[in-house]
């Protein structure tokens, strides 16, 4: 229990940065019912669509020091699919009820055909225009997260050969270029498909950052994280929006070293980072369906507090209840596994 609690402590950094992501996400939906007063301003509050990728760094991370914790483990692939699936699937399905009778009773329930919920349920969502966001908005970074996850046993253990590391990485920047400059050609539903083959540079960023964490020092750390930031705003000035995923993504890699390493990882972040997952499916409720647009900064501010000061609880609810219920099955869904495994043997 003890080595527990200090494995807590020593990552609890990785909370923060997951509250710092979610605290992000919720800026940038609010964002979208206010009315913004200059172009800096507006690039600040619609940055915060990247703690997407913030939250994509970390995933990356904790994936891998749990294949670490669990290297020795006996079916580790298998098992890794049960849990990932346990732990994502219950919120987003309830996510699915949620909003379904949100816009049944705004009468614009047209977009839940049976493909689109298909694509939902199998979390393939983000490979359909249709259904990426049409079912539970920001559908499609759970999906993305789900199809990273089915080949993260195998992205991990070619990422043990530094050769076949940069290989990887160099081939999946060339044919994200080639999909991407050839999709101008085509028609936006095609660029859609393809966009984003752009957020798997980010989790390899977050892979790397693992492998490399312990070399890098704060001063690097600092430099890292706000040369990059500036690099994210030249890309969006200049309008290469197709770039600013993996450039954030590195940033935030320092970001991480500095949670580590100085009181920016604290109770605040830390507790709102725990029940991150349940309060990014169900604070869309708030921006999209509650709150009326404004042109004040100051109701701006008070959307983004009141969304967070309500959903803290609903996700400490729902984490305890719901997420925690589902993880206990399915780690008794691996131990059954194991156990009748070991009878047949």
């Amino acid at each position: 229990m003890d080595t527990n609690i200090d494995a807590m402590k020593k990552y609890s950094y990785i909370n923060s940065a997951r509250g710092i992501a979610i605290i992000m996400v919720i800026v940038i939906h609010c964002s979208q019912i206010y009315t913004y007063t200059n172009e800096l301003l507006r690039f600040f509050l619609t940055y915060g669509q990247r703690g997407v990728q913030l939250f994509f760094v970390a995933s990356a991370f904790t994936l891998c020091l749990s294949r670490d914790a669990r290297k020795n483990e006996l079916f580790f692939i298998r098992n890794f699919y049960i849990r990932r699936f346990f732990r994502i699937f219950p919120i987003y399905y309830l996510g699915i009820i949620i909003y379904f009778t949100f816009r049944y009773f705004l009468g614009s329930v047209k977009d839940y055909t049976f493909s689109n919920i298909l694509y939902n349920l199998t979390f393939l969502n983000v490979l359909v225009p249709s259904a990426r966001n049409s079912i539970v908005p920001g559908g499609w970074s759970i999906s993305t997260e789900m199809l990273f996850y089915l080949i993260f046993p195998f992205i991990f253990v070619i990422f043990k050969d530094l050769r076949k590391m940069f290989l990887v990485i160099l081939f999946c920047f060339i044919g994200f270029l080639i999909l991407y400059l050839g999709g101008i050609k085509f028609d936006s539903s095609f660029r859609d498909a393809i966009s984003e083959i752009k957020q798997l540079p980010v989790f390899l960023v977050g892979i790397l950052y693992y492998k490399y964490h312990k070399k890098i020092n704060l001063t690097t750390a600092f430099f890292v994280f706000f040369s990059f930031f500036v690099l994210a705003y030249f890309l969006w000035i200049t309008e290469y929006f197709f770039l600013m995923p993996l450039t954030s993504g590195v940033s935030f890699c320092g970001l991480m070293k500095i949670l580590e390493k100085t009181k920016l990882d604290n109770i605040v972040f830390q507790r709102i980072g725990i029940v991150s997952y349940s309060i990014y499916i169900i604070h869309f409720v708030f921006p999209f369906f509650i709150f009326p647009s404004t042109n004040s900064i100051l109701v701006f501010i008070l959307y983004v507090l009141i969304t967070i000061a309500l959903c803290y609880p609903i996700g400490i609810f729902l984490q305890k209840y719901v997420e925690m219920f589902f993880i206990n099955m399915g780690n008794n869904l691996i131990k059954y596994l194991n156990s009748k495994k070991q009878i047949l043997s």
